[in-house]
């Protein structure tokens, strides 16, 4: 399983050896530019910009942490689980900009991988962190990164790859290298399939895997979920995101350590920096590999509130 699984992983890889230039010019005996070229742009912003529109809708972490502008979100969380009970928590993500000790330095909250993660699985509630953009091309990103948590240091390097692979299709691929005290040095490894199905509908297959000296092996989680918004000429549209999810380990004993099906309605509520979001799912979960398989319902209840420039009002002076 290593061998063909760090190739994949690291193909992407390639392309940043490429130097990421300008387009290159057209060969000489390549027919010019007409119609054909022109739809077929057309067809891949629309896709690119729905898809964009998805990710900023819902809050999408690397997108957040990669905009232009400081931007923040704070979470008010009423997680319940048959089993655990309720768990209410707050949660800061997102980042803010330092220009007056550079501009490719930002103070970031939260992990980047909070999208790919169940709420069971967001041990770092209260994770900070200083990130450090290095250079950026036509499809990547690296960055250095700094977290702090639970008084452990974790330096890192951060890789992004992304771009178009048809008409209505995208990728994204993120690779994290970072050491921890008292974990050493492990890898997280993100990759996003997305295709556009209509006008207003995006299939997502997202898949995440770590390895390190103290994890449990291979540890990996595959999300296929189908986005949709509604009401998009409404002031506050509506989206939903019905999504099945699988995970598991490959260490000590390889097993599939949950199923899970749900659904997140998520909508703007009385002002645009404001959003409510409902997440019904069922799990059937065997959290130890020596133990019984259960059914599991959950629901987590979320009340989102974006610090934007772009989304506050201020009252006019006469």
């Amino acid at each position: 399983m290593k061998n063909w699984l760090i190739t994949l992983l690291f193909l992407p890889l390639l392309s940043w050896s490429q130097p990421e230039q300008g387009d290159p010019e057209p060969a000489p005996d390549e027919p010019d530019i007409n119609w054909v070229d022109t739809s077929h742009a057309y067809a891949t912003n629309k896709t690119q910009d729905l898809t964009q529109w998805m990710d900023d809708f819902f809050g999408d972490t690397v997108n957040d942490l990669e905009q232009a502008e400081s931007f923040l979100r704070l979470e008010l969380i009423d997680d319940w689980d048959a089993e655990d009970g309720h768990k209410l928590k707050a949660r800061l993500r997102g980042k803010v900009q330092l220009p007056k000790v550079s501009r490719r330095l930002n103070l970031v909250f939260s992990g980047e991988e909070s999208e790919h993660l169940d709420e069971e699985e967001r041990k770092d509630e209260s994770n900070i962190g200083l990130q450090y953009h290095v250079t950026e091309g036509k499809r990547s990103r690296v960055d250095l990164t700094m977290g702090f948590s639970s008084g452990n240091l974790r330096p890192g390097l951060r890789y992004r790859n992304e771009g178009s692979l048809s008409e209505r299709s995208s990728y994204r691929f993120t690779e994290r290298l970072q050491y921890e005290d008292g974990e050493g040095v492990y890898s997280t490894s993100l990759l996003d399939l997305n295709r556009a199905i209509s006008t207003d509908s995006v299939m997502r297959w997202s898949n995440r895997f770590k390895y390190g000296q103290e994890s449990e092996g291979w540890e990996w989680r595959s999300k296929l979920s189908m986005r949709h918004r509604l009401l998009v000429d409404d002031k506050r549209p509506i989206a939903m995101n019905y999504f099945a999810v699988v995970s598991g380990v490959s260490q000590p004993e390889s097993f599939t350590k949950n199923y899970k099906v749900g659904v997140i309605f998520r909508r703007q509520v009385y002002r645009d920096f404001l959003y409510v979001e409902l997440e019904p799912a069922y799990n059937f979960r065997r959290r130890e590999h020596e133990l019984d398989r259960d059914g599991v319902w959950s629901m987590v209840l979320r009340l989102e509130i974006a610090l934007e420039r772009d989304l506050r009002r201020e009252r006019k002076e006469d």
